[in-house]
């Protein structure tokens, strides 16, 4: 099913928002569909001024097509994990959905230990919501297809955090056409906090984009290690032995300087894959169709 295939980031920060950046939420368009990864605090903020932003960018960039980002019409949600600045803008959302009469059921996916947080919120908040919430439990040692339409699969694998932590691949398959030309199945991975390990460049392998927290400078390399997060070089890392199409940098630490993320911070993961950008909150990115 061919259509758009692009990520808007609405939050780019890690624990400690500022007043720039919120921390991580993303929403990716692909086969006309819409899917939330991660709900930090301040992503219904994101959904108003991501609207505004990507009005203008299509225009821009003569795009046609593109659907409003719409709360109520998400096809799905996927948290990688329950850490504060990954889900706590999830219990407003559920209530805003309710209260703008979404009926449309909501696939929630997330690490086991999400469970009871969503059965908290149902007990005290959403016995009454209009829509069914079904809560798909991600328990994979190695990544396994959690999710599947017309033209687009969307597997998940776990990564190496302080608690049970999983990142993404949503990528196209079955017969890839756009008025009866063939083109490359595209593909995106989201990789959130995570150490590095050697298994993860081979099961993102040649993905058109990844998306990988860069949580620390190189010159952090021990706080990474010891909080189980990656620096910006091993995001890089992970992108040059993926042979991944584009990286994508997010997640940073309050310790680094705004002035250095296109800086400093950008230079080094540059230094190790050429093709890195350090996303910003409204970030549009499009991924074209190759045709073969």
């Amino acid at each position: 099913m061919a259509g758009k295939f692009t990520l808007n980031i609405l939050g780019s920060a890690s624990a400690k928002p500022n007043l720039n950046r919120v921390s991580s939420a993303q929403l990716l368009q692909a086969a006309e569909r819409l899917f939330l990864i991660d709900c930090a605090e301040g992503t219904q903020q994101g959904f108003l001024r991501q609207n505004q932003r990507l009005k203008a960018w299509a225009a821009e960039n003569h795009i046609q097509g593109l659907k409003r980002l719409s709360k109520t019409q998400l096809d799905a949600i996927f948290i990688s994990h329950i850490h504060g600045d990954h889900v706590f803008g999830l219990f407003p959302l559920l209530s805003t959905m309710a209260l703008t009469g979404r009926t449309k059921p909501l696939k929630i996916f997330g690490p086991n230990n999400l469970g009871p947080v969503l059965t908290f919120y149902k007990s005290f908040w959403g016995e009454k919501d209009p829509f069914d919430t079904e809560f798909v439990p991600l328990k994979m040692k190695e990544p396994e297809k959690v999710l599947e339409y017309p033209g687009l699969e969307v597997l998940a694998f776990p990564l190496k955090h302080a608690i049970d932590t999983y990142g993404f691949i949503f990528k196209e398959s079955g017969p890839c056409l756009f008025k009866k030309e063939p083109y490359k199945p595209r593909s995106y991975a989201y990789c959130s906090d995570t150490t590095p390990f050697p298994e993860l460049a081979l099961w993102v392998k040649g993905v058109d984009v990844l998306y990988h927290e860069g949580t620390y400078m190189p010159t952090d390399r021990l706080k990474a290690e010891n909080r189980l997060h990656s620096t910006v070089e091993d995001a890089a890392r992970c992108a040059l032995d993926a042979g991944a199409g584009r990286l994508l940098l997010g997640h940073y630490s309050s310790s680094i300087r705004e002035e250095d993320i296109h800086g400093a911070y950008l230079d080094a993961a540059k230094s190790v894959f050429s093709n890195s950008f350090a996303v910003d909150d409204g970030d549009i990115f499009d991924v074209p169709m190759q045709f073969v």
